[in-house]
C-alpha cells in the first residue's frame, strides 16, 4: 500500500460524471504517474485510455497502470484507424531540396516556410489551410529581402496533397499528416475515461481529438476527461504545441505540489526561477532526501544539461580523453553527422557531403545566412561550433563516436534539457547556454521572451535529485544572489 498526500488523496477520491474535465497541474517529481495509476485501480469497473506523449512514455504507462487501462500514444490510435493505407510511404519529414524540386520552387527559404506553414497547420486544431498559419518569421524574411511574400498557403496545399497521393516520389506521408486525417475524421473512442499526460506539451490537434469527445459521442456516453502536467514544463512549442492545461476549461482543478524527486534546496532555486519569470504563485515543496557522499566532480559520476547540442559537442570535446561519456538517449540523436557535413561546406570538400540539403548550399556563407534567416537555432550554433573547431573539427567528431558508451556505463552523461525532460539523476551541471536570467545588474524583465526559455531553466533544475551545480559562466548563481538581496 504506497502513502499519498492530502493532494494525492483528494485526486484519486474524486468521481467525474461522464463529460466532466478534471484539470491537475502537477510540478516536477510529484507522483503525478503514481496518482493516475491509483486512480484507475480504485475503478476497475472503467475503460480507460491513458494518452501519452511519446512511445518510450506509453511503454513505461503500459507496464505500471492496471488492465482495465489502454496506454497508447495519439500517434498510434491515428496510424491503426488512417495512417496503416499509408505505411509503405512514411517518412520522417522532408529536406527543402525535396520540396523544391517537389514544388518547383526556386530558393530554400520558400521550400523551408511551405513546409512550416503545412506543418503549422498539421498540428493546429484547423480544417483547412489559413494565412495564420504561415510563421512570422517568413514574412519578416520575405519583407528584408524586399520581396512578395509567396503564397505559402497555396504551396502548402500542394505539398499536403502530394503527401496524400503519392503523385511524387520523394514527398511521402509524415506522421503528423496521418494524424491531421484522423482527426478531421471526428474519430470516438469508446472509453469511459481519457487521461491526457504531459497535456502541457499536446498539440491543438490531439487536445481537438480528446476535447471532442466530451463534446459529442455517438456512442451515447461521452467519457470523463483528466488532463494531467505541469505548464512550467512545457518546451515543444517550436513543434506546434500549446499549453491545453492554460487554454482549456475544467470542471474541476487539483494540484500537485510536493515533489519526492529533490529536496527544499533545489525547490527553492526552481521556486526563484518560476515566481519571477512564470509569475508563479504555488510553490513547489520539496522532500528530504539522502545526501549520500559529496560528489567529485572531476571523476565523479554526474550528467551535463544543456541547452544546445552544439554546447554538449564542445564539452564532450573538452571531455572524451580523459573520461567515459555517454549521451542521454543515444549518440545518433545529437546530430554529429551533421557537424561534418556542415564543416564540408565550409572546408569547400564539396564531395564529401552526404546531407542533400547541406549539398544544395553554394557555400558556408549562405548557409550560415539562412540558417539565420529562417531562425535556425541548431544550424545556426552548428555553423558556430565549425568556425571554432576548423579543421580540428571532423577528428573530434570521430573520436567522440569512438569513446561514446551507453549511459549506464558512462561516467559522465549529456544530454539537452529537452531530451532529459522525463528523467532524473543524483548529481546535475546545469551548463551556460540557457537563456540569460541576469541583465544590467537586475533579474531578466520576462515581458516579450519566449516562456519556453524559462521553461527549458526550470526542466533543466529539476532534474537534480540530490545535487545540482552550474557552469562558471552560468547566469543562474548570479539571478540567486540577487533574488535573495531583494527578497
Amino acid at each position: 500500500m504506497i502513502h499519498v498526500t492530502s493532494e494525492q488523496h483528494r485526486i484519486i477520491n474524486t468521481d467525474l460524471a461522464p463529460g466532466k474535465v478534471l484539470k491537475v497541474l502537477a510540478f516536477a517529481g510529484t507522483g503525478k504517474t503514481t496518482t493516475l495509476v491509483a486512480y484507475a485501480k480504485k475503478r476497475p469497473h472503467l475503460r480507460f485510455l491513458y494518452l501519452a506523449f511519446n512511445k518510450s512514455v506509453q511503454q513505461e504507462a503500459a507496464r505500471k497502470f492496471p488492465p482495465n487501462v489502454m496506454a497508447r500514444t495519439a500517434h498510434s490510435l491515428a496510424f491503426q484507424a488512417r495512417g496503416f493505407r499509408y505505411k509503405e510511404r512514411l517518412v520522417k519529414g522532408f529536406r527543402a531540396n525535396q520540396i523544391m524540386e517537389a514544388l518547383d520552387l526556386d530558393d530554400y527559404e520558400t521550400a523551408r516556410f511551405t513546409m512550416e506553414t503545412l506543418h503549422r497547420y498539421l498540428v493546429s486544431a484547423d480544417a483547412v489551410v489559413a494565412a495564420r498559419h504561415i510563421p512570422a518569421a517568413a514574412r519578416g524574411y520575405f519583407q528584408q529581402q524586399r520581396r512578395k511574400t509567396p503564397d505559402l498557403v497555396s504551396y502548402a496545399n500542394q505539398l499536403g496533397r502530394l503527401m496524400c497521393t503519392g503523385a511524387h516520389p520523394d514527398i511521402g506521408m509524415i506522421h503528423d499528416g496521418y494524424l491531421k486525417l484522423y482527426q478531421l475524421s471526428n474519430p470516438v473512442l469508446n472509453f469511459d475515461c481519457i487521461l491526457l499526460d504531459e497535456a502541457q506539451d499536446i498539440n491543438p490537434v490531439v487536445s481537438a481529438i480528446v476535447m471532442a469527445q466530451v463534446q459529442q459521442n455517438s456512442s451515447g456516453k461521452n467519457p470523463a476527461v483528466i488532463l494531467v502536467g505541469d505548464n512550467h514544463q512545457q518546451i515543444y512549442s517550436f513543434r506546434g504545441a500549446k499549453d491545453t492545461l492554460t487554454s482549456l476549461t475544467a470542471d474541476q482543478t487539483c494540484y500537485l505540489t510536493r515533489s519526492f524527486r529533490f529536496d527544499n534546496n533545489i525547490a527553492r532555486v526552481a521556486n526563484m526561477v518560476l515566481s519571477v519569470c512564470k509569475k508563479e504563485t504555488r510553490p513547489i515543496r520539496g522532500t528530504p532526501v539522502n545526501k549520500g557522499t559529496k560528489p567529485s566532480w572531476d571523476t565523479g559520476r554526474y550528467t551535463i544539461v544543456a541547452r544546445t547540442n552544439a554546447v554538449l559537442f564542445d564539452r564532450a570535446v573538452q571531455l572524451y580523453r580523459q573520461h567515459t561519456i555517454g549521451f542521454s538517449g543515444g549518440i545518433q540523436g545529437y546530430r554529429l553527422d551533421l557537424l561534418k557535413a556542415v564543416f564540408f561546406l565550409y572546408d569547400k570538400c564539396l564531395s564529401q557531403i552526404y546531407d542533400p540539403f547541406i549539398r544544395g548550399f553554394s557555400n558556408f556563407s549562405s548557409l550560415k545566412s539562412y540558417a539565420a534567416a529562417v531562425e535556425d537555432l541548431e544550424l545556426s550554433s552548428v555553423c558556430a561550433m565549425v568556425e571554432k573547431y576548423g579543421k580540428a573539427l571532423p577528428g573530434h567528431v570521430d573520436r567522440i563516436k569512438e569513446k561514446t558508451v551507453d549511459t549506464d556505463r558512462a561516467g559522465i552523461i549529456l544530454t539537452t534539457a529537452h531530451k532529459a525532460k522525463g528523467l532524473e539523476w543524483d548529481n546535475v551541471l546545469v551548463m551556460d547556454d540557457f537563456f540569460p536570467l541576469v541583465k544590467d545588474e537586475n533579474p531578466v524583465d520576462p515581458a516579450g521572451v519566449d516562456q519556453d526559455e524559462f521553461n527549458l531553466i526550470y526542466v533543466a533544475v529539476t532534474r537534480a535529485r540530490i545535487h545540482l551545480r552550474f557552469h562558471k559562466n552560468s547566469s543562474i548563481p548570479s539571478f540567486i544572489r540577487l533574488f535573495r538581496q531583494q527578497h
